[in-house]
Formats: C-alpha cells, sequence, structure tokens
C-alpha cells in the first residue's frame, strides 16, 4: 500500500518524491528473498479516569468491559491509562468504577476499517465524582444544601410526605465537564452539570421536593436561553425534562422532582449530529534509517468559529483537538512511515426557539493509524 497524496503539509510534496525515490532505488537492487511488508494491525481502546475534585488520574480504578459477544472481562485496581488491544468489530460497554465514587458507564463502538494495515484507536475519558455526604430526611420535611463549584449551593426542599418515612439520602454534584474542555451530549443536549439521588424514591403529586439552584449562565441571566433539567432514558434515548421557574433576577431557578434518578442540567439549545467524516490522511513520521522502528504523534486541531464561541459564553467548552502517538516496528531493511487521520462530528445547532443557529465541527477521540513500509536494503551492504 502507498499513499501519493501528501498535500496537507506544504513540505510534503517533497518529502513524497524523496520517498518515490528511495523506493525505486530498492526496486533497482534485483531479485531479492526478503517476504513482503507485513505490517501488523491493531485496533485499540484507551481508557483515562480523572478525579473531578482535582483533575488528577485516579488510582486503584477498575474497569468491566462487556464484549460484543456478550462476555464479560474486569480489570481491578488500575493506574494511568488502561489500554485494551486486539478491539474486534462490535459494540462494547465499559464501566469505570472506585470506591466512593459514582460509577459512570459509555457505549463504544467498534468498527474495523477493512483496508490494509489500518488500525483504529478510541479513547474515552471518565470523570467519577466523589459521592455525596449521606442526610436524614424526614418525613414531615427537611431542608437539604448540596456544595458544589458554585458560590451558592444548591438547596433542595423535601416537604411533609415526600417521603413515606425518615429516610437516608445521599445526593452527589455532578461536576461540569466544561472544566475538562469536555463537550458531553446526551439526546441532543448539552449537558452544564447535574445531581445524583440516592435511593430512588418516587414522589406523590402534591408532595414533590424541589431544587433551587444557582444561575452563573450570562445567556440565561440576560434572557438569552432558559435552563432546563431532566433525566436521560439511554435505552429509549428520550429525556424527561422540566423547564425551571426563574426568579425576577434570573439569577436562580427551582425545578419539581417527581422521583429520584440522575438529573442534568441545561439550557436551551440543542446540538444534532448531522454527519460523521474522517480529515484527509497526514503524514505523521518515519523510520530515521532503513531497519529502524518509528513513532509519531498525531496531532488535530479543529480552528473554533464564532458560533463555537458563543457556545462558550453558555457554559459550554469544547476541547477541539485529538491527540495520539504510535510506535511499530523496528522491521529490518525497511523504512517504515506513519499516517493518521481524525474523525470529525458536525453538529447542527438550534437555539431553544428552534432557530437554527449554524453548525461547529468537533473532533471525537477516534484516530485511525495506516503503516506502510519499503524495501531499503542495497545488497552491497552487510
Amino acid at each position: 500500500m502507498k499513499i501519493k497524496n501528501y498535500t496537507r503539509y506544504l513540505v510534503l510534496p517533497l518529502l513524497a518524491l524523496a520517498m518515490v525515490f528511495a523506493f525505486n532505488q530498492c526496486k533497482n537492487v534485483g531479485q531479492t528473498d526478503w517476504p513482503d511488508p507485513d505490517v501488523a494491525v491493531l485496533n485499540q481502546l484507551k481508557i483515562n479516569v480523572i478525579n473531578t475534585n482535582d483533575g488528577l488520574s485516579l488510582e486503584g480504578y477498575d474497569i468491566k468491559v462487556v464484549l460484543p459477544n456478550g462476555t464479560t472481562k474486569e480489570f481491578n485496581g488500575n493506574t494511568g491509562t488502561f489500554t485494551f488491544d486486539g478491539t474486534t468489530e462490535g459494540t462494547y460497554v465499559i464501566t469505570a468504577s472506585k470506591e466512593g465514587y459514582l460509577a459512570e458507564s459509555t457505549v463504544i463502538n467498534v468498527s474495523n476499517d477493512q483496508t490494509e494495515a489500518v488500525s483504529t484507536v478510541t479513547q474515552h475519558v471518565f470523570f467519577l465524582n466523589k459521592k455525596g455526604s449521606t442526610n436524614v430526611v424526614s418525613q414531615q420535611g427537611t431542608v437539604l444544601y448540596v456544595e458544589s463549584d458554585q458560590s451558592t449551593p444548591a438547596t433542595i426542599t423535601f416537604p411533609a410526605g415526600s417521603l413515606p418515612s425518615d429516610q437516608n439520602i445521599t445526593v452527589t454534584y455532578i461536576a461540569p465537564l466544561a472544566q475538562f474542555e469536555e463537550l458531553n451530549i446526551l439526546g441532543e443536549r448539552a449537558i452544564l452539570y447535574g445531581y445524583n439521588f440516592s435511593p430512588d424514591f418516587t414522589f406523590p403529586d402534591n408532595a414533590r421536593p424541589t431544587i433551587t439552584i444557582p444561575i452563573n449562565i450570562p445567556s440565561v441571566t440576560d434572557g438569552e436561553t432558559d435552563l432546563w433539567i431532566g433525566t436521560y432514558n439511554e435505552n429509549t434515548n428520550t429525556w424527561e425534562a422540566y423547564l425551571g421557574t426563574l426568579n425576577a433576577e434570573r439569577t436562580t431557578a427551582t425545578f419539581e422532582m417527581p422521583h429520584f434518578s440522575t438529573w442534568f442540567v441545561f439550557t436551551g439549545y440543542k446540538l444534532i449530529k448531522d454527519v460523521e467524516i474522517w480529515s484527509p490522511w497526514s503524514f505523521v513520521a518515519e523510520s530515521e534509517k532503513c531497519g529502524d522502528g518509528v513513532c509519531g504523534t498525531f496531532i488535530y486541531a479543529v480552528t473554533p468559529n464564532a458560533l463555537v464561541n458563543r457556545l462558550l459564553s453558555v457554559g459550554y467548552n469544547f476541547n477541539l483537538k485529538v491527540k495520539d502517538t504510535r510506535c511499530i516496528g523496528p522491521h529490518a531493511k525497511y523504512i517504515q512511515q506513519l499516517f493518521a487521520r481524525a474523525q470529525l462530528i458536525t453538529y447542527k445547532v438550534y437555539d431553544y426557539q428552534g432557530v437554527y443557529l449554524g453548525a461547529i465541527q468537533v473532533p471525537t477521540k477516534k484516530v485511525q493509524w495506516m503503516a506502510d513500509e519499503f524495501y531499503c536494503h542495497d545488497q552491497g551492504d552487510i
């Protein structure tokens, strides 16, 4: 396999000529008994687990992987980046957990590229939130305060009769991923932050608890958008969502909760996935000399447009860059090369009134690597 389009960088046309010349030299040395290049292909999942309290990698976390065939593998006490090699085509359900933290799960679809010597690396970062404190909520009514990264805590008011008896209730604040430049989209909604409640309860219609949260989003306080709270059903891909009641100054929003669940906060903006494409192949690196292996780091970045900047003002954040590193070889008497490309998703963006605002393009954490090599041994040597 040879890559002939090196137009991504200005220096690549010269590099392409050099590579063709080197290949032709190898072809002119006469017959050889060396086999044709056989570059190993490896699909890979790369998992990182971050503590939202300090932004650092968690140590001693557990990973459970449900494979496409339904079997389960568990990996306990992990530190740093967890890799799962040789992933085959299909759907993987991956859960990261650690004692004292809310477990998080995700579904990752792996599709194998049928092209020779192409492998896919799928990255995923889990952000685990430390569980909140447990408090006794009285059947006669209780007010709880939930600390967060905002200056004012959220207030949860339980009216009399909302619970059948005194209960131990745990409320965990789900930190905003914007601080990590992550865009968390569920069911066409970009999540700001959230609250997890346990254990499960369903409340009488006339005695539902309310949660009042502070608002520090300029677009909401200025009246540009509204604020919602909702719980997402991943099995049906549907939202149970409620519009917040704002105070006169638009500095707080209050919501009724019909039941306990994980409730997420989001604005009225909708981000609808439009198309998925791959960026053009980019030359990354090649062996410095004949017979050497090669390592390369691929970085793909998208320049933010005006719409991205507008969404930043709403409280969202984007990591418009993907990065991955790959090493191959060595392979005696061959020059090896690495090429890479990133998967890109285009989202159509609508405001809270349903008006189309434009589109944004965001790189996913999927990178494809292509390895190429050509014979470089001159039979006059060695």
